[in-house]
């Protein structure tokens, strides 16, 4: 009998890790899809985040605020909250494949869109966030995480941007990347 509710319990486990595993499997969009499907593109700063339960208790999430400086599409306000799964509260932490943490101070970019109860989440978690990073050196700012075909349909809607980084993965400087998705927003259909 003890045998049978181990088993049993080890069977429960893994039915819950497996669900939990499959309800953050991430569909691949291309850029152009998200330039697409996102309601807002915006630019911003991380201000701060904590997390908490949610409103029935069912989950722990994290409540990201973010400070815009530059709206590439969409109309948004000066702050957001971006909310996503996962997070520490009390002794308590959950983490959750592709919902990465944000720190106070990272710039980012991020492809913004309202779930059911109109709260902003990053489309798709991590595929719809794009950091900066600052050359501690130059100061200049650059996008990494680019896919080469990511940046053959910036290109096409604004041709001139300059890439650097290797064969797998394009970088480019912030500025050409906000005018590359600017240039996207305006020619939805350039690119393809």
């Amino acid at each position: 009998m003890h045998r049978l509710k181990v088993s049993s319990l080890w069977l429960a486990v893994f039915c819950l890790v497996a669900s939990a595993a499959m309800a953050t499997t991430v569909a691949q969009m291309s850029l152009r899809d998200m330039v697409s499907m996102a309601p807002s593109i915006v630019v911003g700063s991380v201000e701060s985040s904590s997390s908490r339960w949610n409103k029935d208790h069912s989950l722990i999430v994290t409540d990201v605020r973010i400070r815009v400086t530059d709206v590439i599409k969409g109309q948004t306000a000066g702050e957001i909250v971006i909310t996503q799964p996962g997070g520490r509260v009390e002794k308590l932490r959950v983490d959750v494949d592709g919902a990465v943490p944000y720190s106070a101070g990272q710039e980012t970019v991020l492809f913004l869109a309202p779930d059911v109860r109109g709260h902003q989440q990053v489309l798709g978690l991590f595929r719809g966030r794009f950091d900066v990073t600052t050359d501690a050196r130059t100061g200049k700012k650059s996008v990494h995480g680019l896919k080469p075909e990511d940046l053959t349909s910036m290109q096409a809607a604004k041709p001139g941007l300059i890439q650097e980084g290797s064969p797998t993965e394009a970088v480019l400087g912030l500025d050409d990347f906000v005018s590359g998705l600017k240039g996207m927003v305006q020619s939805p259909k350039g690119g393809k």
